[in-house]
């Protein structure tokens, strides 16, 4: 697993970056927070050569151009992608994606609520398992 401490999310919605960039520094402990509005943007920045392996990556299903599920596949073949903990974080995510999801390495599915304390507390309960 990359830096326990570097949480990247991945999603087209800024206003849930806000929520999340808040969610993060609500946790008691010094987190770090990437946030790229689409896959393309997330792929050039884990192409690089010297960047940082996240430790946890959440990923809205419903991106532009490039589905949340193809993002992952495409991630996860990079090198600067070390098996980080993958979580499913969207506004409904139909449990009938949720086994093949599983089987591409989503370990956690997360629905928005827009609730900065519940947020914590999943990431807080993320970070104890991990």
């Amino acid at each position: 697993m990359g830096n326990k401490a570097l949480f990247v999310l991945i999603d087209d919605d800024t206003d849930d970056y806000e929520i999340f960039k808040m969610a993060i520094s609500d946790v008691n402990k010094p987190l770090q927070s990437l946030y790229f509005p689409d896959c393309e943007s997330a792929l050039a920045h884990f192409s690089q050569q010297s960047v940082t392996a996240p430790g946890y990556v959440f990923v809205d299903i419903n991106l532009p151009k490039t589905s949340g599920e193809e993002c992952l596949q495409q991630l996860q073949r990079l090198k600067a992608f070390d098996d980080p903990c993958i979580v499913m974080y969207s506004s409904s995510i139909p449990e009938e994606y949720k086994p093949r999801l599983k089987k591409i390495g989503v370990n956690k599915f997360i629905e928005k609520t827009g609730s900065i304390p519940l947020l914590v507390d999943e990431i807080q309960h993320l970070m104890l398992a991990g």
